[in-house]
């Protein structure tokens, strides 16, 4: 602690304005929130200062604000290979393209802006964390500037029902949106998350098979005929 020389008022002048510098700067000082710096994927414009609640009718593959007003909707060409699917805006500007990978064992999803399929314009990728899943499925994404993979940019969990699923920052704990699946999404997006990169996860996750499942149809599908074989050989 400072120590004041009562008989040198020069010396008391300068340690009360140190004082109060100090007191002031904790008390105006304050730790940047994480939420603060904004999860920008698509585009800064998608990403509001504020929660954004939006509903997805999955059915139509539309996306609706809290208003009811139509924010983006999904459009899948007539000709198309890689289950190629384009997000629009609400004026018709195609946001993005998502291309299904079908013959990776991870089911990876790439995302590209526009309507590209371009490596040039890859804006992020998403892919299953394990071929084999149950109970809570587990995804990884990759922002394309991510080339080693090392560490996920995002992650999701999602209940094997699909009716909820929560997305975190990276391996923090840090919850950027949140769905409820009631015949449709509920969607809740964090404030400064591009809310758009959220409603193109969602598309992915309603579309999504999960490995696990179709592995285990598969086997139930082919055991009464291996019994069959089994019975009828010498």
């Amino acid at each position: 602690m400072d120590t004041i020389h009562c008989n040198n008022s020069v010396n008391i002048s300068q340690w009360f304005r140190r004082l109060l510098h100090q007191s002031y700067t904790a008390q105006n000082t304050v730790s940047p929130s994480p939420m603060e710096n904004p999860f920008q994927v698509i585009n800064s414009s998608y990403c509001a200062p504020y929660t954004i609640n939006l509903q997805i009718n999955t059915e139509k593959g539309a996306t609706y604000d809290a208003n009811g007003r139509l924010r983006f909707y999904i459009k899948r060409p007539l000709l198309t290979v890689h289950d190629r699917r384009v997000l629009y805006d609400d004026a018709g500007k195609p946001i993005l393209t998502l291309y299904k990978k079908i013959m990776t064992m991870h089911r990876r999803c790439q995302v590209f802006r526009g309507q590209s399929s371009d490596s040039s314009e890859l804006l992020f990728s998403v892919k299953k964390s394990e071929i084999l899943q149950s109970g809570v499925i587990k995804l990884d994404v990759f922002l394309a500037n991510n080339k080693k993979e090392s560490v996920r940019d995002f992650r999701v969990n999602i209940s094997s029902d699909k009716s909820s699923c929560t997305v975190f920052a990276g391996e923090s704990p840090t919850v950027v949106a949140t769905m409820v699946n009631n015949r449709g999404f509920d969607v809740l997006v964090n404030p400064f998350v591009d809310y758009a990169f959220i409603v193109a996860l969602l598309m992915i996750i309603n579309d999504i098979k999960f490995y696990y499942n179709e592995v285990l149809n598969s086997i139930a599908k082919i055991t009464p005929l291996l019994v069959s074989i089994m019975i009828a050989a010498p």
